[in-house]
């Protein structure tokens, strides 16, 4: 995993946050951001929302892991 997606995902383990937030947070371009956040997305270790204000933002968070029921064969 490249440094950037690491780091997003480290950051994300506190919270929620914005695309500005990070951009802020690592100082990187728009577009490394993007795709980095795009990876995290595209392999499921991410999500994206809206936030429930008056100014609805693109949120990212951690995506909640399903947890997997096994059953066992006696």
């Amino acid at each position: 995993m490249n440094p950037i997606n690491q780091a997003i995902l480290e950051s994300l383990r506190s919270g929620e946050k914005t695309a500005g937030e990070l951009k802020d947070i690592f100082d990187c371009s728009y577009s490394v951001l993007d795709k980095g956040l795009q990876d995290l997305i595209d392999t499921h270790q991410i999500e994206a929302g809206w936030s429930n204000d008056n100014y609805p933002a693109r949120i990212y968070r951690l995506k909640r892991q399903q947890q997997s029921i096994h059953f066992w064969k006696n």
